[in-house]
This record gives C-alpha cells, structure tokens and sequence, in this order.
C-alpha cells in the first residue's frame, strides 16, 4: 500500500516546491494516498473477524467467557498488526519520498523525529481503522454483507479525509467527517509535515486542523483516539451477553 503513493509525480516529496515545480501539490497528493491506504490497511485487517466467529464466541460466552477480555485480546492483536504495517508503509514512503523536512511538532525539530511523528500518526489511522473494522463486523449477520460495508467504508475514508474532495467549511459534509479515522489522520499528517507551508494556498484548503502546531496535532491525534474509544465502547455494548 505505501508503494502507491510513490505513483505521485514529482520529486520534491514533503519538501517546498521550487517556482517551476510541476507538481506544486506533491505532498498533498503523497497524504492523500497515505492516510487513506492506512486507513484501508486497518479496516481489512478485522472487518471479516467477529462475524465469521460469532458463533463460537457466542458458546464460550454461556459458560462464562469475559467479553471485555475477548474484545480487549482482539484489539490487542489486531493494533500491533496495525502498526507493524504502518511502520512499513511509513518506512516505503520516505524511502521513495524523503523524510519530512519541517520538524516535528512533538518530536524536535529533525527529520529523524518528523519521521517518527509521521509514523505514529500513520499508526492511529490504522489502529482506529482496524476498531471501525471490528464495528461493522460487529454489525452485519453474515460473510456476504461483509463486501458491500467494506466498499463503502473505503470509498467514504478516501472522500472524507479531506485530500481529495475539500470538506472544509463544507456543512454537513465537514461534519460527516469528523466520524472518518482518515479525516483526522490526514489533519495530524499534514500539520507533522506543515503542508500548508509546503503548498500554495491557491491549491489547499486552509484548514485549521493542518496547523504545524504541537496543540493542533494532539488534537487531531486525540481526535483519533476518541472514535477508537466510540467505536470500541459500540462493539462491546453489540456483542454483550444477551439472556
């Protein structure tokens, strides 16, 4: 998935483009894939997991099977899963990209610290995504409406994230994207990399969430860590003991 967003043309990667630049937009486009493919990367990681076990957590659950502990294991797994996979496609991306030059919010200035602010952000997308996964999972009755909520959830990560299709300023869409891991996920990558420094404001919306700021990015970071815990807290209440 990280090899996509070497397809953006260009080589300036998340360094500020010259005047002759032919694509003056390269970082942009680069998170644009990105954050959407992590997002990808996570909710295929378990959307097919609860309903193709339901049955037999549901025996085990009779006779005394902890669902907080069946769900706290499952999250466990699936987010060092999730994150083993962010640091490889964090890892292809700077190799084919460059590292981000505008220093980390949190981590210094460096290109080291900007990397591994790129990393961790890369990461919650997935592991929020890998939850969201779990949700619908948690959802639909059989194997066969699996594919559907799938394309749906991809289709709607890619849109709403912000990349692609501005949502900024947007009622109701802005909204609606608030509910999407990518959306938040491209706000923390793009205030790591400072991508409203590094594109010009005719090509980018001028979102508050992008700001190259230590408080804007925790907060798209928590931001991310609260849907975890909304889509967690969803998934324990649907798959409760029913007697």
């Amino acid at each position: 998935m990280g090899s996509l967003s070497l397809t953006v043309p260009g080589s300036n990667g998340f360094h500020a483009p010259g005047p002759n630049a032919g694509t003056p937009d390269e970082a942009a486009q680069i998170l644009a894939l990105l954050m959407p493919a992590a997002a990808f990367m996570g909710t295929a990681l378990t959307i097919r997991d609860l309903v193709g076990e339901r049955a037999i957590f549901q025996r085990e659950q009779a006779v005394g099977l902890s669902t907080t502990a069946y769900l706290l294991a499952k999250s466990a797994v699936f987010c060092a899963f999730a994150i083993l996979q962010s640091a490889i496609v964090t890892a292809i991306v700077v190799a084919g990209k460059g590292a981000p030059t505008r220093g980390a919010n949190l981590f210094g200035h460096s290109t080291i610290g900007a990397t591994v602010e790129l990393f961790a952000t890369v990461a919650a997308t997935c592991v929020a995504s890998a939850i969201l996964g779990l949700a619908i999972s948690s959802l639909v009755r059989s194997s066969e409406q699996i594919m559907p909520l799938f394309v749906v959830t991809v289709m709607a990560q890619l849109v709403l994230c912000g990349g692609m299709v501005p949502v900024t300023g947007r009622l109701g869409l802005n909204q609606l994207s608030w509910a999407m891991p990518a959306r938040w996920g491209y706000a923390a990558a793009s205030s790591t990399v400072d991508l409203r420094h590094l594109v010009p404001d005719s090509l980018l919306s001028q979102d508050r969430f992008w700001q190259h700021a230590p408080k804007t990015w925790l907060l798209d970071m928590a931001m991310l860590a609260a849907l975890s815990l909304l889509y967690g807290g969803f998934v324990r209440w649907k798959i409760r003991l029913r007697r």
